[in-house]
């Protein structure tokens, strides 16, 4: 709930040196850490208690003293290692795309809450292909192997597509798959020449949606979907967000390198803190009964000039989310400097020009509020904050 950014321990640090690194710094929390508070039990609160001086020298002294009893050194030297190699030795014949889709429609989804929409497609023209590949496709340093990105609703898939995933890792990849902070999956080791039927093995299985690491390309904490200290569900705003730019590419195009992220509550599981545009889960009463709504924040993310975190703009009623996108991002182009990147622009135009903008989205009364402003989005029934003692014990 408190984000800071970290300190510079090490500029460069060998790389046989992390192991006694990291065993002198858990040295140090573990001798002076708040083990009494256990919301206070975090390593940034004993850094900003000592001071990063004092945490240094502290954290010096147990390093010297590990290193005096052994210390912990790599298996094998960093510096002779050789570059990762391209995967040899056979792949299997990945299935085809006929009974990809078959296999992808058939399964049925059971449970609470939002749940994947499977749509498989067989039929791919060069159009879309070309969409997916301008943002999720990633040419490697090595020449004829490319990095494919599967870009997920939400980090939401059925068990069909995530064992359809798996087979066409082995099939079309090393067999490795990546999971991204931002829920989406990563595919390394692709040949060039095999994307293209990737492609259309993806499509099949309704995993070949573009706009990775596009403002379409939204994150989302599980929200009061299933996290007892959840005040909304963020879920349920993250839907409503990539379903409306999916389909106003326009927005998208306008704003390269901006994201968004979703928490349900001030923890900030959807990382919404370090977001270009970010929404943090609220409520206000309005005419004495709850109603959902979300703290507005701009300009949150990490450049070479260092970290920044989202400012707060305003709080807006749940359902107006995508009109506050829409209006940051004609902000955006209409006021940006020539060459400024959105996530520059919003770290440093001042806020009252961004509450400008949001004028009037904030206002919600008991003369002028729909019934739905009092269900949450993919909800059914009135909005209800409690909260719960929760498993991350923040």
């Amino acid at each position: 709930t408190l984000p800071r950014a970290g300190n510079v321990l090490y500029e460069f640090m060998p790389a046989g040196e992390m192991f006694e690194v990291a065993e002198a710094i858990v040295r140090v929390y573990h001798r002076l850490g708040d083990y009494k508070h256990k919301q206070r039990n975090r390593l940034k609160f004993l850094v900003r208690s000592l001071g990063w001086d004092a945490f240094k020298a502290e954290f010096e002294r147990d390093l010297l003293a590990f290193r005096a009893e052994g210390g912990a050194r790599l298996p094998f030297d960093p510096d002779t290692v050789a570059g990762e190699e391209p995967p040899t030795g056979h792949r299997p014949e990945p299935p085809a795309p006929l009974a990809i889709a078959a296999r992808a429609a058939t399964t049925t989804v059971v449970g609470p809450g939002i749940v994947p929409r499977v749509e498989p497609q067989l039929v791919v023209d060069s159009d879309a292909f070309a969409r997916w590949s301008a943002t999720n496709l990633r040419v490697q340093k090595q020449p004829g192997w490319a990095t494919v990105v599967v870009t997920t609703v939400l980090g939401d898939l059925t068990s069909a597509q995530l064992r359809l995933i798996g087979e066409l890792a082995e099939g079309f990849s090393d067999g490795d798959v990546r999971v991204t902070h931002d829920q989406n999956f990563v595919f390394r080791w692709v040949r060039s020449d095999d994307v293209r039927e990737l492609y259309r093995s993806l499509a099949a299985a309704g995993l070949a949606r573009p706009g990775a690491g596009t403002l379409a390309d939204v994150t989302s904490c599980p929200g009061a979907e299933s996290c007892k200290l959840a005040v909304t569900q963020s879920r349920g705003l993250g839907r409503l967000l990539i379903e409306e730019l999916y389909e106003r590419q326009d927005l998208v195009r306008e704003v390269p390198g901006l994201n968004i992220k979703i928490s349900g509550c001030p923890n900030g599981c959807g990382q919404h803190h370090v977001a270009g545009i970010g929404f943090q889960g609220s409520l206000r009463k309005i005419g004495g009964r709850p109603a959902p709504h979300y703290f507005v924040m701009v300009g949150g993310g990490a450049t070479d000039a260092g970290t920044s975190f989202g400012r707060h703009a305003m709080t807006i009623p749940a359902r107006r989310g995508g009109v506050a996108v829409e209006r940051l991002v004609q902000l955006f182009r209409d006021q940006h400097a020539p060459g400024e990147s959105a996530l520059g622009f919003f770290q440093r135009v001042d806020l009252a020009v961004v509450k400008g903008a949001l004028q009037g989205l904030d206002r919600l009364t008991p003369e002028d509020a729909d019934p739905q402003d009092f269900i949450d989005l993919a909800e059914e029934t009135a909005f209800d904050p409690s909260v719960q003692e929760g498993e991350c014990s923040a």
